[in-house]
């Protein structure tokens, strides 16, 4: 006869199950949580309470499921489907803990909606660039974990381990976890209120934390209150107002043709003879910007800043509007003809529902499967280098190409190797990433040599059909990449330091004299510097936060980066991260020049309050109220 289990053996599996994640968050804390007995005991409390919590999207609908099967025949079919929504619920939040923990140790985030739109975007995945060997990993993970949840339930199921001898009263360790919730949440919130910062840093650790604040109630209770740690500012976009008035436009007799590079994770100092020769020797000829940030320090900001010179908080009012960057549109209005190339896929991030939004589909070449990154980057610039040669010459032309091999795990052939030793099989899961950086970040120069010959490739192709005197070139990063030089973090996405946020810049445009320019320079400088190029007559500020790079007045105070929760003020003296309709632990964030924390941060934003202002009211100038 097919019995089902009882609601004590239930019981059991979630709290066995429970205790396995208390493992997995245990593992989110450090040294530093347990410094004194008020850390180590809120520490103590967050982490089951946090544990359970995490439990509560299986444990809801597991007790729902069981009691409704109890009340019908018990067959096999519902004991099966009973265990299967246990294990698999149970166990997927489990590997969603263990996911989050190798997210937060790379790059010092927690599953985010940036990660979630990773995850569900078409491309996202591929977009990791993660090796066979780290797919395997991950793979045989998961079915550990699973397996365990497995093993769980076939433990805690057997009649033996529900008897008499070992009584079990759920409403106690309810009760207890509720204690533990509820000692933690006054613990932060009067840490909130005073400021006591180990509490307030150590909560950062723990996935999808949510404070507690009583910072009135505080005061009226006469308690003397601390800095708020989390400042930031709320932003509500209302209708789009871009541009600010109708572009008037004097098309140029012979518009000029672009060609438009940029390199997935190509960092400032990579622009070095020994590195990238062919981009140092073009960039003599050119104008080199020494000191240049891009609108993001991920791939969705960047790209959007540099064809929308925009801060990055406006991608998603532009992506819900569908509404597409104005130099795009110029371009297609003076009949120019496309070849849109890139080794990764363009629904990820969704450049075809914003940069390109109105492109023909024809005219976009995405090239995101079979070879390794490098062979799919040297096949797109074969494909150009055709498109340039069979285009029609009566019309203008733009080629625009993205390069993937710079992207972790970072490819190259065997003769673009400049740096050796380097780590041969780069697993994201099992190398040591501080006793291997240094054989890792040579994956990443050996893959910028491949580029940089691609990149070369071009040049001397547009050199040869004499098409330099007619053409601009551009080649950027989209961001940085850093290797542990500043936060501990490899990657990028995570941190405003110049690493992960400074990007070469190659600005080539034909009668322009070469020079270096080396104050700070923006991404969001080159539509303002290409629309006048093309016979917009407007000033800058009508449709950009940029400003024109060929002015002979061009001067930039700051540079300003963004990524989904936060914008950043990027200057000579400090960096400031303020948090944009923020929940949970972000927190603004007062760097120096060479990126390290500021101790005072009133005085720090003091000196840039002029600037702040500035930056602040350019977070909603292209939006307007709604009639």
């Amino acid at each position: 006869m097919t019995v089902l289990p009882s609601r004590n053996q239930i019981d059991r599996f979630f709290l066995l199950s429970g205790l396995w994640a208390v493992l997995h968050v245990s593992v989110f804390t450090t040294e530093k949580a347990y410094s004194s007995l008020a850390v180590g005991l809120w520490t103590l409390a967050t982490t089951v309470s946090y544990a359970f919590l995490y439990l509560l999207p299986a444990v809801i609908p597991g007790y729902l499921l069981h009691r409704w099967l109890t009340r019908r025949a018990a067959t096999r079919a519902a004991r099966v489907l009973l265990a299967s929504v246990l294990i698999g619920l149970t166990g997927l939040i489990q590997i969603l803990l263990f996911a989050d923990r190798v997210i937060y140790e790379m790059y010092g985030f927690h599953i985010n909606g940036f990660v979630v739109d990773l995850v569900l975007s078409p491309g996202g995945i591929a977009s990791l660039g993660a090796s066979r060997s780290t797919e395997l990993t991950a793979t045989l993970i998961v079915i550990a974990l699973f397996g365990l949840q497995v093993a769980t339930y076939l433990w805690t199921t057997r009649r033996v381990v529900c008897s008499a001898r070992l009584p079990l009263r759920a409403r106690w360790v309810l009760l207890a976890v509720l204690a533990f919730a509820v000692g933690e949440r006054l613990a932060y919130g009067y840490s909130a209120a005073v400021n006591y910062q180990p509490i307030l840093f150590a909560s950062e650790r723990y996935p999808f934390y949510l404070p507690t604040t009583f910072r009135k109630l505080a005061s009226r209770l006469g308690v003397s209150l601390g800095d708020a740690m989390a400042d930031g500012v709320h932003v509500k976009h209302s209708a789009l107002s871009y541009p600010l008035v109708p572009l008037h436009i004097e098309p140029p007799v012979r518009p000029p043709n672009i060609v438009w590079l940029v390199a997935e994770s190509l960092r400032f100092d990579l622009l070095d003879p020994a590195i990238m020769p062919s981009l140092w020797q073009f960039s003599e000829q050119a104008l080199r910007l020494e000191n240049h940030f891009s609108g993001g320090n991920a791939t969705q900001m960047g790209i959007f800043s540099m064809f929308y010179g925009l801060y990055g908080n406006y991608w998603f009012p532009m992506l819900k509007a569908a509404r597409s960057p104005l130099l795009m549109d110029v371009l297609q209005q003076q009949n120019y003809q496309f070849s849109l190339h890139t080794s990764t896929a363009f629904t990820y991030p969704p450049f075809d529902k914003t940069v390109f939004l109105k492109m023909n589909p024809a005219d976009m070449h995405p090239l995101s499967d079979g070879p390794p990154a490098w062979e799919r980057d040297r096949l797109n610039i074969d494909e150009i280098l055709k498109f340039i040669d069979r285009r029609d010459a009566n019309r203008p032309f733009m080629a625009y190409m993205f390069f993937e091999g710079t992207h972790a795990n970072y490819t190259f052939p065997v003769d673009s190797v400049i740096a050796r030793p380097y780590l041969d099989d780069f697993n994201y899961l099992s190398a040591d990433f501080k006793g291997q950086m240094e054989q890792i970040k040579n994956r990443y120069l050996n893959a910028a040599h491949h580029v940089d010959r691609q990149i070369g490739r071009v040049i001397a192709h547009l050199r040869r059909q004499g098409l330099l005197d007619d053409t601009i070139v551009i080649v950027l990063g989209d961001h940085g990449e850093e290797f542990m030089e500043r936060s501990n973090r490899w990657g990028h996405a995570a941190e405003f330091n110049r690493y992960q946020t400074s990007t070469p810049a190659v600005l080539w445009v034909p009668g322009e004299k070469p020079r270096v320019m080396s104050g700070i320079s923006s991404h969001l400088d080159i539509p303002a510097t290409l629309m006048p190029l093309l016979g917009v007559r407007n000033p800058a500020e009508d449709y950009s936060q940029g400003q024109n790079l060929l002015a002979p007045d061009f001067h930039r105070e700051y540079a300003v980066a963004a990524d989904w929760h936060r914008v950043a003020y990027l200057g000579e003296k400090f960096k400031i991260a303020f948090p944009i309709n923020a929940t949970g632990t972000v927190r603004m964030e007062v760097l120096d020049a060479d990126d390290r924390p500021v101790a005072d941060r009133e005085q720090a934003k003091g000196e840039i309050r002029q600037e702040t202002v500035e930056m602040m009211n350019n977070l909603t100038r292209f939006s307007r109220p709604r009639s």
